[in-house]
């Protein structure tokens, strides 16, 4: 093999080093970053499981449900060691004084409702006010009367573990509504079902943003308005201006231009 044919050889050699090297620096780098997201994911998932655990009482029901079966064995169905969720907003209030109420959806929902003095804040802290990409689930700082408000917009980050408002995006499917066709609410003290009316896509400056209405009149074409953008019907026949809606909003996974909406209307207080 003459010279020329070796330093070719030898050149390729080295660049064939460099590309893998090169490669195992980015595979290297990529695992560092993901790792970093998890743990911060978990954190911020650590924090909100903490607080609802705070809320967490034993069951000490004396009744104990049975059955029996075909052989006429006895079966119990509920040996009275679950445990019940009790709000309780003074104790939240002692964590968080910015604390408004709380969001619960079965398991895939289930924060303290904050309110701070800007919209940027609690994108990227907890309720205990650490630093988390997490962040937590607030009221728009220009809501007048928080969850009292006409319209109450509430955002939440779109987490790629479904955490926080990830769970949103599922309500593209109108089978998904027919599964999870209300959240619980607790405003201040007080325990309300509220019932999904509307959603759908829309710009991440815009109208669905409005916050405050000058008459009724107003209110009433805002609410026209997300009746008419709604992807499909739901069970909810109307809302009128006498009514309580919140618009929770967060990112598409799709357009940083673009946000999925969920609209709810105020329904009937539980008494706990």
């Amino acid at each position: 093999m003459n010279e020329s044919k070796k330093k070719k050889i030898s050149i390729l050699d080295i660049l064939r080093r460099i590309v893998m090297i090169g490669a195992l620096c980015v595979f290297t780098y990529s695992c560092y970053e993901l790792t970093n997201v998890y743990l911060d994911y978990k954190d911020g998932d650590d924090d909100y499981e903490d607080l609802n655990s705070l809320f967490q009482v034993p069951d000490i029901s004396d009744e104990v449900e049975t059955e029996v079966d075909e052989q006429g064995n006895i079966i119990i169905l509920n040996n009275n060691k679950g445990a019940e969720w009790v709000w309780d907003y003074d104790s939240m209030l002692a964590i968080n004084s910015d604390t408004k109420g709380w969001i619960a959806q079965g398991n895939q929902i289930s924060y303290p409702i904050l309110q701070g003095t800007d919209n940027d804040y609690y994108l990227s802290h907890t309720a205990y006010y650490s630093e988390n990409k997490n962040g937590s689930i607030f009221i728009d700082y220009r809501n007048p009367d928080g969850l009292e408000s006409r319209n109450c917009i509430i955002y939440g980050h779109d987490m790629l573990n479904n955490s926080m408002f990830g769970s949103l995006i599922q309500y593209t499917s109108r089978a998904y509504y027919e599964q999870n066709p209300t959240f619980d609410i607790y405003v201040g003290y007080k325990h309300y079902k509220y019932y999904v009316f509307a959603a759908y896509e829309t710009d991440a400056i815009g109208y669905t943003y409005t916050y405050d209405f000058a008459s009724d009149e107003e209110f009433q074409n805002y609410i026209d308005a997300a009746w008419a953008r709604k992807l499909y019907s739901t069970d909810v026949k109307g809302v009128s201006v006498s009514d309580h809606i919140i618009t929770l909003s967060t990112c598409t996974r799709h357009s940083d231009d673009k946000r999925f909406i969920v609209q709810l209307v105020r329904g009937e207080e539980i008494k706990d």
